[in-house]
C-alpha cells in the first residue's frame, strides 16, 4: 500500500457533500408526473383546510411543475448560471450553506463527475400561497473523470437521497429559498470493488455530543481481503483538511469493523465515510476500492440548551421598557436600603441567638448548683443524724453500766 491510495481516497469527501447539497434540486419531472395523493383531493370546508387544495392551486402546481423540469434540465446539462438562477438571493439550506457555497460545490461535483445525471420520484407537491414544499426521491449516477492510480480504472458513483425544496414567489417568478436532505447515501467503486457486496450502517439521527455506532458488513470472495476505515466529519464549505486514511484503515476480520464515535457537538449535520480496500490474500496489492458514504442529521441535546425563564415585561413604549429594565436590574441588585435592613436583621437574629445561648447557659448552670447545694445539705443531715444516734448510744451504754 502507497500514499496514492490517500490521495485516491480524498477523491470522494467533496462528493458526499455535493450531493447533500444539490440532489434536493435535481428533479426530473415528466408530463403529469404529479400526482396529489387522494386525501389532498379533498378540500375541506372551513377557514383553515388541513390538506392542500390542488383545485384551487392549479395554476400554482404548473408553474411548480414548469419551474421543476427546468431545473433538472439545466442541471443534467451541466449549465451552472442556468441552475444558479433559480436560486433566491437570501437561500440557505439546512446544513447553513448559502447560494454561493452552492454555486461552488456544485461546480466541483461535476468537474469530478463531468458526466453526472440525476432523476427524481416525487413523492408530493404542496402548494400555499406564495410558498411551495416538494418532497422527492432523487438519485445520480456517473462516472470519475480520472482513473485511480493503484487499481487502473474510474470510478462508478450511485446515489440516493430523500429531501425537500422549498420555493417561494416572488412577483410572478418562482425561486428555491431552501431545501434540506433527510436521508442520504452515496457509493463510489473502483475495479474489484464494483461488484462488492458491502453495507454500511448507521443512526439517521443523533444528539449533538452523543456518541453512536458505524459498523460495515462484507462478503468477500474467497481468496481476497479488506481493509476498512470509518470516519465522521461535520457537513460545512470550505472543509476541513481530510484524514489520513491509509493510517486509520485495519484489517477486516469476519466480513465486520464497526467504529463507536462522538458526534460533534456543534450541532451540526454530518457525513460519515467508510473507505473498503479489496486486496489479495497477503493484503499487499489494491485490487479495488469502494467509498461508502452516508448522512448522519445532529440535534441539539436538550441538556446542552440552556434553561429560559420569560418574564411579563410591557414593550408598549420605551418608558415601559426602561422600567422593565429598571425592574429587573433592580431585583438582580438589591439596593442599599434593602441591603442595610437586611444587615440589620442579620444582626438582630445573631444578638436574639446570643441571647438565647447566654440564658440557657445561666439557667443549666443555676440548676447544677441548685444540686449541688441540695447534695450538701442532704448529706449534712445524715451526719447530723449519725452523731445523733451515736450520743444516744452512749448514753444508753452508760445506764446499762451503772445499773450493774
Amino acid at each position: 500500500m502507497t500514499r496514492n491510495k490517500a490521495k485516491n481516497g480524498n477523491l470522494v469527501a467533496p462528493l458526499a457533500v455535493s450531493l447533500a447539497l444539490c440532489a434536493t434540486f435535481n428533479l426530473n419531472l415528466k408530463a403529469g408526473a404529479i400526482e396529489p395523493p387522494t386525501a389532498a383531493t379533498t378540500a375541506v370546508n372551513s377557514d383553515f383546510s388541513l390538506e392542500p387544495d390542488t383545485k384551487a392551486n392549479e395554476k400554482e402546481m404548473k408553474e411548480v411543475e414548469s419551474l421543476l423540469h427546468n431545473i433538472e434540465t439545466e442541471w443534467n446539462a451541466h449549465n451552472l448560471d442556468g441552475v444558479m438562477g433559480f436560486y433566491a438571493d437570501d437561500y440557505i439550506n439546512n446544513d447553513g450553506l448559502n447560494k454561493a457555497a452552492i454555486s461552488s460545490i456544485t461546480k466541483e461535483f461535476w468537474q469530478r463527475y463531468p458526466d453526472a445525471k440525476s432523476k427524481s420520484k416525487i413523492k408530493q407537491v404542496r402548494v400555499d400561497g406564495n410558498f411551495a414544499t416538494v418532497e422527492s426521491r432523487d438519485s445520480a449516477v456517473g462516472t470519475t473523470e480520472k482513473e485511480n492510480q493503484d487499481v487502473g480504472t474510474k470510478g462508478e458513483l450511485n446515489s440516493v437521497s430523500e429531501g425537500r425544496l422549498f420555493l417561494k414567489k416572488f412577483g410572478a417568478t418562482w425561486k428555491i429559498a431552501g431545501d434540506r436532505i433527510d436521508y442520504e447515501k452515496v457509493r463510489v467503486s473502483f475495479g474489484l470493488a464494483r461488484q462488492l457486496n458491502a453495507s454500511f450502517s448507521a443512526p439517521e439521527q443523533v444528539r449533538s455530543g452523543k456518541q453512536f455506532s458505524a459498523k460495515v458488513d462484507l462478503s468477500l470472495p474467497v481468496g481476497l481481503a479488506a481493509i476498512c476505515s470509518i470516519t465522521n466529519q461535520p457537513l460545512k464549505y470550505p472543509q476541513a483538511p481530510e484524514p489520513d486514511f491509509i493510517k486509520l484503515m485495519r484489517p477486516v476480520d469476519g466480513g465486520t469493523i464497526e467504529r463507536v464515535m462522538p458526534a460533534n457537538s456543534e450541532n451540526r449535520n454530518e457525513l460519515l465515510m467508510a473507505t473498503v480496500g479489496i486486496t489479495n490474500a497477503s493484503r499487499h496489492h489494491l485490487m479495488g476500492l469502494t467509498i461508502l458514504t452516508r448522512r448522519m442529521n445532529v440535534v441539539p441535546d436538550h441538556q446542552d440548551t440552556p434553561e429560559v425563564k420569560t418574564t411579563d415585561v410591557a414593550t408598549k413604549a420605551d418608558g415601559d421598557e426602561k422600567k422593565a429594565d429598571a425592574s429587573a436590574e433592580s431585583k438582580a441588585k438589591p439596593s442599599t436600603e434593602e441591603t442595610s435592613e437586611s444587615a440589620k436583621d442579620s444582626t438582630k437574629e445573631s444578638v436574639e441567638t446570643k441571647t438565647e445561648t447566654k440564658e440557657e447557659t445561666t439557667t443549666e448552670s443555676k440548676s447544677e448548683t441548685k444540686d449541688a447545694k441540695e447534695t450538701s445539705n442532704k448529706s449534712e443531715r445524715t451526719e447530723k443524724k449519725k452523731v445523733k444516734e451515736a450520743k444516744k448510744k452512749e448514753k444508753r451504754d452508760a445506764k446499762d453500766s451503772d445499773a450493774k
